[in-house]
Parts: C-alpha cells; structure tokens; sequence
C-alpha cells in the first residue's frame, strides 16, 4: 500500500501506524503529546475540586516522578539507544512523547559527553499558568513538580546524572525562557 498522506478516505481494515507517511505521523506523535500532557492536568483538576490542591500537588508528583522511568526506558529501547552519559540522557529526551518537539520549543546545549543546559522558550503550560496569572502554581510546578520529575527521569540512564535548575518559575521579562536546567554527571 502506498503511504497515506491523511485518513480522508474510506474506512481501512486492519490499518497500522506503518502505513502512514512520516508527516502524519509527526502529527499524531504531537497530539498524542498533547494528550499525555493535558490528561494529568484534568485529572489533577478533579483531585483538587475533590480532595483540595496538597493532594492534587501530592497526585501530581507521584504521577509524574513514577511514569518518568518508563519514559526513558521505552524511548531507548524504542530507539536503540545505550550509554549512561548526559549525551546519551539528552538524546532519549529528544524522543519523548511527553516532550514532543513542535508542542514544546527548546534546545539542548550539549558541552561534552558529561554536561548539556536545556532551554525551554516555549512550554504549553508554563504559557497557560502565565496566562492565568496563577504565579504560586507556575512557582511550584517549575519549581517543585518538574525538578523532582527531572531527576527520576534521568534514573534510567544513570542516577547519578545531576539536575540542577538554572531558571524556573515566574519570570522578570517576556524575553527569559520559560526555564532552563543543567544536566551534569561527574566522573
């Protein structure tokens, strides 16, 4: 079967990701993005409506810290890839369904095997806090949600990689990146 380029057509039998051209499925890999990141955000929505915001702030942390391994794991068995260096940390992390490339806008500066800065211009719910002005949740969720995240993330490949926040949290100027980190690991 020739790649579809969208599913406008009749219904397929049987139809795979495979039959698919690389354009849709950069799409769907940004959308299933979106929902990966947006679902624990309703969810959360309802614990704290339900139980209020330290057990939202307690459901959101274990969610978070506990799917991080298994992130990790899956893009690097996913793509082959081995090592337990910030290099090799930095390249799973390029593969990440939760970090999705064209939903977030960031870069990595890589300074060797060892050493990388991430920097985040533009996260969709870093945008969304700001936006609602909710200041004391964007502090605790940079701050607080996604240090403590960051640092089980990087377990797979080696736990003692080090992560250290270089900026996070509200910002002085629309012209600071939404937050920027330091991946270190001393040998």
């Amino acid at each position: 079967m020739e790649e579809l380029k969208d599913y406008s057509g009749p219904y397929i039998p049987n139809l795979k990701y495979e039959d698919f051209s690389k354009e849709v499925l950069v799409k769907l890999l940004r959308a299933h993005s979106r929902q990966i990141n947006v679902l624990p955000a309703y969810w959360a929505e309802q614990v704290r409506k339900r139980l209020g915001k330290e057990a939202e702030k307690e459901c959101l942390l274990y969610t978070w810290c506990r799917i991080g391994k298994y992130e990790t794991g899956w893009a690097m068995e996913a793509a082959n890839i081995q090592g337990d260096d910030v290099e090799t940390y930095v390249k799973v992390t390029q593969l990440m369904g939760s970090f999705a490339q064209g939903y977030y806008n960031y870069n990595f500066d890589l300074k060797d095997k060892n050493e990388a800065t991430l920097t985040i211009d533009y996260c969709p719910a870093f945008r969304a806090m700001e936006r609602e002005g909710d200041l004391e949740w964007l502090d605790w969720v940079c701050q607080v949600l996604e240090h403590e995240a960051m640092k089980e993330y990087v377990k797979p490949v080696n736990p003692d990689i080090q992560v250290t926040p270089l900026r996070t949290g509200r910002r002085n100027s629309k012209d600071e990146p939404h937050c920027k980190w330091l991946f270190k690991l001393e040998r």
